[in-house]
């Protein structure tokens, strides 16, 4: 392990305080870039290049790349976390109870919202793109030794992660799985604890039809000896592949909201002791509450009980972007939240619901909907229609996500399925999401600045915080003072 003298220096030269003569050191390079003002260098044409390899579910050239690299990724312990929906902001809540612990932690997340940085965060601060690049660098070296062997984009981002992770000697990582997991280049890191959350009908056409399915390739991310955390779930055949996934039953363990109980999967039967309370924020939803507990239990788990005890804490200080973030632009409120499958959506619209019906969240006014391609789009879109006819919502603005890796859905096809399931509202198109926000700030300034709801895609939320100027460092930092803080009500 280096001194802590060495981790605060690699710390600082790697999350941006080593900007040299950049006009602003909070602006992304990427968004630089898009300005003109900076030249794309000749390493990250290379990077960008690679996403014509596209999506690859193998370890193999990610496992010699690491090799050639010099192992970094066994550097460090990690805690490994798949499934669905809440593993970004359970990876964000661990990460910072770590480091307000005094434990230094790097954070590997994807896809990024605005920029690529914000996918390698060391105590919740998102690495400078020089550092990036230098990075880039090594990684295109070691892959041009006979025989030639390229990564892909994602795979040279976990890459990027691992060395950076490295070099500023962290204590420990905190890796969120991009796709699955048993053929996902993160199931690679040393994981001492493997965290799966909840599950979902999701790229089909790669994990399987079945949720069952799904949950074999996620859960298959236990490692033999290794504590596993789960959340339960309903789904007999579900339950069965997670268990079956993990060998000694006395290390796999279920969080079961519905009893609030930690349960080992050796004890289903036997009467269970509830896991302990966690102080909340007043407003916390049950999305980040929940999100919370899994979170506490895998720090007591593994026995790290002084970041346990930095729950309360961390909550206060956790902004995970773009997930059910509140925001003002204008003087309108705005709720933006990644809602990307239709238990995702399901999630959030209940949520507001239930806030609005006792007045602890505002009716939003204005809906702004974007979304790649779905399985059901009309069990995407049927709790957001509950919504805006509960809610009696006056105005949606469909528009189309930009920069995704998969195809956006068209407005004219989300208008027609919209008007399809009776929404009342009057149904606006404006295909670019930064002129569509314009348009939902313009309506909502007719109506007395009521909230705008900007929901879908994840490509949709980085396109809206681009558009309203937050596509910085600071602004992607998960680790902020508390009167920065994010307010859930």
């Amino acid at each position: 392990m280096v001194s802590h003298q060495r981790k605060d220096v690699c710390k600082a030269t790697l999350t941006g305080h080593d900007y040299g003569e950049s006009e602003n050191p909070f602006e992304s390079e990427g968004h630089k870039r898009e300005r003109g003002r900076v030249s794309v260098s000749d390493v990250r044409e290379w990077f960008t290049g690679l996403k014509v390899l596209g999506m690859r579910q193998s370890l193999e050239i990610t496992a010699v790349l690491l090799s050639r690299l010099g192992m970094p990724h066994l550097k460090f312990p990690s805690i490994h976390v798949a499934g669905s929906n809440g593993k970004g902001t359970v990876c964000s809540i661990l990460s910072n109870c770590l480091s307000l612990a005094g434990v230094n932690s790097g954070l590997f997340t994807s896809p990024h919202l605005c920029f690529v940085e914000e996918r390698v965060r060391i105590d919740g601060v998102p690495i400078s793109p020089t550092i990036f690049d230098l990075y880039l660098e090594r990684i295109r070296d070691a892959s041009q030794v006979e025989p030639v062997t390229m990564p892909t984009y994602y795979e040279a981002t976990f890459l990027v992660a691992m060395l950076a992770f490295e070099d500023a000697g962290i204590d420990r990582a905190v890796i969120e799985t991009g796709l699955g997991g048993r053929l996902d280049s993160t199931r690679l890191v040393h994981a001492d604890c493997c965290v799966l959350t909840e599950l979902a009908l999701e790229h089909t056409d790669v994990l399987g039809e079945t949720l069952a399915e799904i949950a074999g390739e996620k859960a298959a991310i236990a490692r033999p000896g290794e504590v596993f955390l789960a959340k339960w779930t309903y789904d007999a055949g579900a339950r069965q592949a997670i268990e079956d996934a993990v060998g000694d039953h006395k290390l796999g363990y279920w969080w079961r909201p519905d009893r609030a109980l930690l349960v080992r999967f050796d004890d289903t039967d036997k009467s269970h002791r509830p896991i302990s309370e966690i102080a909340t924020p007043s407003g916390w939803s049950p999305y980040q509450k929940e999100a919370s507990i899994l979170a506490h239990a895998t720090l007591t788990l593994l026995e790290l009980y002084k970041p346990a005890r930095m729950m309360a804490s961390a909550l206060l200080h956790t902004v995970w972007p773009g997930r059910v973030q509140w925001l003002e632009h204008e003087e309108v409120p705005i709720l933006i939240d990644a809602a990307h499958n239709p238990s995702g959506m399901q999630k959030i619209c209940t949520q507001l619901r239930v806030q609005m019906e006792s007045d602890e969240a505002p009716t939003p006014g204005v809906v702004l909907l974007g979304c790649t391609s779905q399985t059901d789009l009309v069990g995407f879109l049927n709790p957001l229609v509950e919504l805006l006819v509960e809610g009696e919502v006056g105005h949606v603005v469909v528009t189309e996500p930009q920069k995704g890796r998969r195809p956006a859905i068209s407005t004219k096809e989300l208008a027609a399925e919209l008007e399809a399931q009776g929404v009342p509202a009057v149904i606006e198109e404006v295909k670019h999401p930064a002129e569509a926000l314009q348009r939902a700030l313009e309506l909502s300034k007719q109506d007395a600045n009521q909230p705008v709801l900007g929901i879908g895609s994840i490509y949709l939320v980085g396109n809206l915080l681009s558009a309203l100027g937050l596509d910085t460092i600071e602004a992607m930092t998960t680790l902020r003072p508390s009167e920065e803080g994010v307010h859930w009500t």
